[in-house]
């Protein structure tokens, strides 16, 4: 053991593996995106339909259009006769009649979740005047059916 030790010296380095030099890394380029060009339908007949075997159809990547917008004021509806509109038109009213029949013959004092149907069943009759108004006779009777079978519930409790 040697007798003079220099604290001042540094300890001595182990000894170097030299280890090996890394390869110069190449800037790697951004990938490449191919835009596919714009496909018309599925059922056109250039554009056969995809099979097990072969491509598989993607959805286009549309935004959703903005609430600015408005629909169209055309309303889609079934093929169905002038009598059966008529018939229709008929059947909602009476439904109408019938809810708010049931909504006036309630006495009782209602519960906050009662009084949470009123607020539904009278939405639901206002949604239907409004679809009569718009000449879409199928959604108008389907609130006034969901209106008067909401009232009838009501009255039962």
């Amino acid at each position: 053991m040697p007798d003079e030790i220099s604290e001042t010296a540094p300890p001595p380095l182990p000894p170097k593996q030299e280890a090996p030099a890394p390869e110069p890394q190449k800037p790697k380029a951004p990938p490449r995106h191919r835009k596919k060009p714009a496909q018309p339908p599925a059922s056109s007949p250039e554009n056969p339909p995809a099979t097990s075997t072969g491509n598989a159809t993607v959805a286009a990547a549309h935004p959703p259009p903005s609430p600015a917008e408005s629909a169209p004021d055309t309303a889609i509806a079934a093929n169905v006769s002038s009598q059966q509109v008529s018939q229709q038109k008929q059947t909602t009213t009476e439904l109408l009649a019938a809810a708010e029949k049931n909504l006036k013959s309630v006495n009782r004092k209602l519960n906050h979740d009662e009084q949470a149907m009123v607020s539904q069943i009278r939405t639901y009759m206002d949604q239907s005047r409004k679809a009569t108004s718009e000449n879409d006779f199928e959604r108008a009777y389907n609130l006034a059916t969901k209106a008067r079978l909401l009232s009838d519930a009501l009255i039962k409790k």
